[in-house]
């Protein structure tokens, strides 16, 4: 049995999707012998914590990740530690670091490693090696490649966007600044860097190729962690902070013998992975928060929430960065808190958040410092209610509290929203009571690890 996941994949950007840029050939394939779920989504879309609902069938304050780089509880069992009790050998290989025995989605794994920031040929090697090497018997392989991420250098790219890729992997640019598209400059080169996210994905797709190929009677299961924004909400080459269909909507494909081929419109979510998998084998279920896809009715209805907007200067999103460095953002001015202490910035004049006005605009001041007691960094997340046909988004307003606004589920621009009272009242009443907030600090040592993967400033 494979497990294929692909972090930061769009579901749009894939053949079988329509998407006319592609270049899918094999993905197109097995999506052509499989079950495509073409309404799948993460229930939270940054890696650690979409990773860990996808092997542990929990949603994220089942198993107690809900930010990237944070661990699973030490009590959630998983799927390969499930599978290994019936006799399975299991093996994991992972290209993040954010998705590794750091965060316990190691456990139950007979092997398991990181090879941060492999290619997906490389990964493809890693995992048919360690199946060379694995005991005669039922085995699982878990691949978790990571090429879409940004920067996007596929092999041989060139031009303005593999220069800023460059750039920012070797920290000659602050990531923040194209994220949050400082000076138009991410919008001019939106179109080459969008070519060069589909040549990644192309390579993906030319290394699975014949893994794939050899694994002809295998079940297979494609998916994606969760996708990235190419300029929606005016967030560029990022993911996280919302619950925009950019961040949230995922390829899933089940396919192997005895899966019937089709488009399945059903809403499906990463926690229906174990339950659709042991189903599909005929194996004891686990405890969780998933359906078998395969043959249980459909849900009514999916929640997602947002993750945390990681990088302070992210000016789209109210409430920006972690630890002691954060920004609460209005419409025009930013509050800041750093180094330096309290900060007022008006980015109408100072985009780039360097000078402050305080001083100059004390009635602003004052009442961004009021706004600011009822938030706190990664206190601030987007939530999101689904049906069949709706999609109900709550967000945080700076004075406090939450804007609802339903939306029909196929407008993925969400710019017009719909009036229709009783759906909205039906959606509301499942959004999570008191919309959580998180306020426990960083290590020093976790911040650091995340600065060097670029999650924060």
């Amino acid at each position: 049995m494979l497990w294929l996941t692909v972090d930061t994949l769009r579901a749009d950007r894939l053949g079988f999707a329509g998407h006319p840029g592609a270049h899918t050939p094999h993905l197109d394939a097995l999506a052509a012998r499989g079950r495509v779920f073409s309404s799948a989504t993460t229930p939270l879309p940054r890696t650690t914590p979409a990773l860990a609902t996808a092997l542990t069938g929990r949603l994220p304050d089942g198993h107690g990740s809900t930010e990237v780089g944070d661990p699973i509880r030490g009590d959630v069992p998983t799927l390969a530690a499930h599978l290994r009790d019936h006799g399975w050998h299991t093996i994991g290989r992972s290209a993040m670091q954010v998705a590794g025995p750091d965060q316990g989605l190691d456990r139950g794994f007979d092997a398991f490693a990181v090879h941060h920031d492999a290619s997906a040929a490389q990964m493809v090697r890693h995992g048919l090696d360690a199946l060379k090497g694995a005991p005669e018997g039922p085995r699982f392989l878990w691949l978790h490649l990571a090429d879409p991420h940004f920067p996007y250098l596929p092999e041989g790219a060139s031009g303005a966007c593999a220069e800023l890729g460059r750039k920012a992997a070797n920290g000659e640019e602050r990531r923040v600044d194209w994220f949050a598209n400082m000076g138009g400059r991410s919008a001019e080169v939106l179109d080459a860097c969008s070519a060069l996210y589909d040549a990644e994905i192309a390579a993906v797709d030319a290394a699975v190729g014949p893994l794939l190929d050899g694994l002809p009677q295998a079940l297979v299961v494609f998916s994606a962690d969760h996708g990235e924004h190419l300029g929606e909400q005016g967030i560029y080459f990022e993911h996280g902070p919302t619950v925009h269909p950019a961040d949230l909507a995922i390829p899933l494909v089940v396919a192997g013998p005895g899966v019937e081929a089709g488009r399945d419109p059903r809403l499906a979510q990463l926690q229906d992975l174990p339950a659709t998998t042991l189903a599909h084998l005929g194996l004891p279920a686990m405890e969780g928060d998933g359906l078998d896809l395969l043959a249980e009715p459909a849900r009514t209805h999916a929640t997602a929430r947002s993750g945390s907007a990681l990088q302070a200067r992210l000016t789209s999103v109210l409430v920006a960065g972690r630890g002691k460095r954060w920004c609460l953002h209005g419409p025009r001015f930013s509050r800041c808190v750093g180094p330096k202490g309290v900060r007022l910035h008006d980015r109408d004049a100072d985009p780039a958040l360097a000078r402050d006005v305080a001083s100059e605009h004390p009635d602003v001041a004052a009442a961004m410092d009021s706004h600011a007691q009822q938030w706190r960094p990664e206190g601030a997340r987007e939530h999101v209610v689904f049906d069949a046909d709706h999609a109900l988004v709550a967000r945080p307003r700076l004075e406090g509290g939450y804007l609802t606004e339903l939306y029909r589920r196929d407008d993925v621009v969400r710019t017009t929203p719909i009036d229709a009272p009783e759906v909205h009242e039906r959606l509301a009443a499942l959004l999570p009571d008191g919309l959580p907030v998180r306020n426990d600090e960083r290590s020093a040592e976790e911040l650091e690890r995340l600065r060097a993967l670029g999650y924060v400033e």
